[in-house]
């Protein structure tokens, strides 16, 4: 049986699935907005990422091929969004609540999936 993993608000459920586990080289992690489509139950709190944890969560993360993301994982409506250097390239990313991110690299698209990534997701203490 795969193991199953629910977004906090509900609305997601992340599967296991092929996935390439790697450990990219990434540095200067910039934060610099949030977004969401739906922002009456997809809120900043759903993704409390700071620099570090963005790090943690592409350390972590599988990286997934678009057919694995669109059959296996929801997109949330919701995601931080900044700049980084990944193995060298200035890139573009993203984190969404529920785990699902994305790298921009030139032209290219990378995407992740991190079933172990819960506790990046939990709010910090005040």
């Amino acid at each position: 049986m795969m193991p199953i993993k629910a977004w906090p608000i509900g609305a997601l459920l992340v599967l296991a699935g092929c996935t390439d586990r790697h450990t990219p080289d990434l540095e200067g992690i910039v934060v610099s907005s949030f977004q969401s489509q739906e922002p009456e139950s997809c809120r900043p709190s759903d993704v409390p990422l700071d620099p570090n944890r963005v790090q943690a969560f592409f350390q972590r993360a599988s990286k997934i091929d678009s057919r694995t993301l669109h059959d296996r994982y929801e997109w949330a409506p919701c995601y931080l969004e900044g700049n980084l250097k990944y193995n060298g390239h200035i890139c573009t990313w993203q984190v969404r609540a529920g785990a699902i991110g994305v790298i921009w690299c030139s032209a290219k698209e990378q995407y992740f999936a991190c079933d172990e990534c819960g506790d990046l997701f939990e709010r910090p203490e005040q």
